[in-house]
């Protein structure tokens, strides 16, 4: 019903390895600020953050993660005790709903808040504070402290006890993936030998991996779901299809699987999104999101256009990501 297309994703993979990434998309103030709670910060904003279509402040022209790594800097600066899990546990869930609003609204405007599901992911911030008192004595670093990762240098000693949490419970470890990147990027953990790593799969990086025609959909009827954009009841094959795609094209670029969520991700974001480059010849956002972390000497067409499928057939050009409500991504 699925299957990987390892010649196309070979292609990709030997464009991939022509890019260079910027030093500054890695400066970030997500990044590279200074705080005890620098771990938690990026451990509960990488468990709520899924599905974010309609986060965004205009105001700022900022919208779904990178309001979310704003929202959460003015968290660790004005409300540093919703990063503390002993805190956390003393607060219903309509509590914390009513104390994050403000960090997600134009102007700290509460009625103002674009972050959707607020119960959902209220409930997931509280249950990764009990489950992080109830086994690592409320604190996310001993998580790893008590792994044996460092011996084993295998995902897989990481990606386990993250399971315990209900938001990093994903089979396929979309969010445990981010939040295992996003530490080692500001330096909290080494992950440079880790092995075993299953490439970060959310639904931005499968339209492009089935736009580009690097995942071929066999089934007609599935097919036309997904380029009509319906509802589809599982998602499981198509994810497991696109990683398998982008193992491929991480092996062939040279560059770690991690680093393919700083191409695929910021590209589906701006060039291959509701608008696409290849098409339209203007980016989804202002600035793209791909030019803040690859240099490029220009950017009048996108990266793969030269051998991307949907840039010339309809068929695949029609292509949108699985709509499956979800919160592993």
């Amino acid at each position: 019903m699925i299957t990987v297309n390892i010649e196309q994703s070979k292609n990709i993979g030997e464009i991939v390895k022509t890019l260079k990434f910027k030093p500054s998309f890695y400066e970030r103030d997500f990044i590279q600020v200074d705080s005890p709670l620098k771990m938690a910060m990026h451990f509960y904003a990488v468990g709520i953050c899924h599905q974010t279509y309609i986060l965004a402040n205009p105001k700022l022209n900022l919208y779904g993660w990178d309001f979310m790594e704003y929202g959460f800097l003015d968290i660790l600066k004005n409300a540093p005790n919703l990063l503390i899990a002993y805190e956390l546990v003393k607060l219903s869930t309509q509590e914390l709903i009513e104390k994050i609003k403000p960090f997600f609204a134009e102007d700290h405007n509460p009625s103002k808040c674009t972050l959707d599901s607020l119960k959902e992911r209220a409930d997931l911030w509280l249950n990764m504070a009990k489950i992080l008192i109830k086994y690592f004595d409320g604190k996310i670093e001993n998580l790893f402290d008590q792994s044996d990762w460092r011996k084993t240098q295998n995902a897989e000693s990481l990606y386990k006890p993250l399971r315990l949490f209900e938001a990093y419970s994903d089979p396929l470890q979309k969010k445990s993936g981010v939040f295992l990147k996003l530490i080692a990027d500001a330096g909290l953990v080494n992950l440079d030998k880790l092995t075993n790593v299953i490439p970060i799969m959310d639904y931005h990086m499968q339209r492009v991996l089935l736009r580009t025609g690097c995942v071929e959909v066999n089934d007609l009827e599935l097919k036309s779901k997904l380029q009509k954009r319906q509802s589809i009841s599982d998602d499981k094959p198509i994810r497991k299809a696109c990683i398998e795609a982008m193992n491929i094209i991480s092996t062939v670029s040279g560059y770690q699987s991690f680093k393919m969520n700083d191409v695929f991700y910021t590209l589906g974001r701006s060039c291959c999104n509701e608008t696409t480059l290849c098409r339209s010849h203007v980016c989804e956002k202002t600035p793209c999101t791909l030019t803040r972390a690859v240099f490029l000497e220009s950017h009048t067409h996108c990266i793969f256009q030269s051998i991307c499928k949907g840039a010339s057939n309809d068929d695949y050009h029609q292509y949108w990501q699985p709509q499956i409500k979800t919160h592993f991504y």
